[in-house]
């Protein structure tokens, strides 16, 4: 029987702990269920999925602040804020994971080829060059195409229902090559085999999105609701380097 799976992979919270040199790491939770039924799509209202594309594109294309909130496998639950800013490439983050085995949490500021990482309760920054880093690392590297998930989440889109400014739908949570796209502005998850999930998408009257809700059923346990609200789209994102940061251990880079 083909099998499915949530892979919880704390991405951003991994990096820092490691960054800060805090010891122990902990392996990806993994948890398998049968596989589902087909779920039947509704029929998509005309334009309605390009239309949605275009917002969330748009959106992602400018400055914004996000907020996050949601569920995540084994009991835990996650809350975060952030800032984008594409063409100046700044980025900011403090993600809270809380519950089940492994909590965690911490800020991170990334600027052009700079990161700066930070666990909570940690009064330094230490700064790591991203030039430098192993291309294989999953938790230091950074990915500027897309850090927040939006863009692989809108490549997700199955089907789309409008009414107003809200859009209903269906999307597929299968991660492309198992890279983590959920929550959006705190990738964590990647899920294999699960089957489409719906999303319901908020604009406002200028057209920027506002709020991203999407719900995940597992086999086994809760459903897992994730909710991202957007604001202050083209505003200047104010991201700046921490002062006097400390420098990463050299065992984080490549030789």
């Amino acid at each position: 029987m083909k099998q499915r799976s949530a892979l919880l992979t704390i991405a951003l919270i991994g990096g820092l702990l490691l960054a800060a040199g805090c010891g122990e790491t902990t392996e990806p939770t993994r948890s398998e269920q049968p596989a589902r039924a087909t779920t039947v799509v509704p029929s998509p209202t005309p334009d309605a999925r390009g239309e949605l594309v275009a917002a969330l594109q748009r959106s992602q294309g400018v400055a914004h602040r996000y907020a996050v909130r949601g569920s995540l496998p084994e009991g835990q639950s996650v809350k975060g804020t952030g800032a984008f800013d594409p063409k100046k490439r700044r980025f900011q983050a403090t993600i809270s994971v809380t519950g089940g085995k492994y909590p965690s949490a911490g800020s991170r500021i990334v600027i052009g080829t700079d990161s700066y990482v930070r666990p909570s309760g940690k009064k330094d920054w230490v700064h790591v060059d991203l030039k430098r880093v192993k291309s294989d690392d999953p938790f230091l590297r950074f990915d500027w195409v897309d850090p927040t998930g939006l863009k692989a989440f809108t490549s997700s889109i199955v089907s789309v229902d409008r009414a107003g400014n809200t859009y209903t739908g269906r999307f597929d949570p299968d991660g492309e090559d198992t890279k983590p796209f959920l929550p959006v502005g705190a990738p964590s998850i990647v899920s294999i085999g699960t089957p489409l999930s719906p999303f319901t998408i908020t604009t406002d009257d200028q057209g920027w999105v506002t709020s991203i809700r999407v719900e995940l059923t597992p086999g086994t346990g809760p459903k897992l609701t994730m909710t991202t609200t957007m604001s202050d789209h083209g505003k200047p994102s104010k991201i700046n380097a921490p002062a006097h940061p400390d420098e990463a251990a050299d065992f984080y880079y490549r030789k």
